[in-house]
């Protein structure tokens, strides 16, 4: 009878086995790292803060910019609400004519890019998506597909249009 000795992997067997299931995570990935990384904000104009009951709210103008890891987003003016007891940001509204989105999903894809007259986003306190609120005159276009509304709401880790206020048109992508 034939008898085969099983060996323990090598330490270089087992780095390359982490190593490419690693590179297997799902495409939310880079949006996961984008929702932990710090919110940035520059403008080459005035700003204002206040408190409105629990709310500290920071109002700033002129060539807003605003960016959360791989997240983009462009305008005339912003403001952005925060918590004040936890310092958490609550959500974060830009307006301009018009207003610029861009995300990376993942490293494969071309990003989510968007525009409309006011965009929000701010995190869902039922099951922590990132939300994309697009309103007025609103675009996305995303790997899967592009629309054209009214308003849009967007789910930017399952690159899911979930509600949108018409008149719309748009089309799917086939490739996926």
């Amino acid at each position: 009878m034939y008898k085969q000795q099983i060996r323990s992997p090598s330490p270089m067997m087992v780095a390359l086995i982490i190593t490419l299931g690693c590179l297997s995570i799902p495409s939310s990935f880079s949006l996961e790292t984008d929702k932990s990384q710090e919110l940035l904000w520059s403008t080459d104009g005035p700003s204002h803060m206040s408190n409105e009951g629990g709310i500290r709210l920071m109002e700033m103008s002129d060539n807003v910019i605003i960016t959360r890891g791989s997240m983009e987003i462009r305008g005339d003016r912003a403001i952005i609400a925060t918590i004040i007891s936890s310092g958490e940001i609550s959500k974060v509204t830009v307006v301009g004519t018009p207003v610029y989105y861009q995300q990376q999903l993942d490293s494969s894809d071309k990003p989510v890019k968007g525009s409309s007259n006011s965009i929000s986003f701010y995190t869902d306190e039922d099951d922590g998506s990132s939300i994309v609120e697009l309103e007025g005159n609103a675009v996305i276009e995303s790997p899967s597909s592009n629309f054209q509304c009214k308003a849009i709401t967007y789910i930017a880790e399952q690159d899911l249009i979930r509600d949108t206020v018409g008149p719309c048109s748009g089309a799917f992508n086939s490739s996926n």
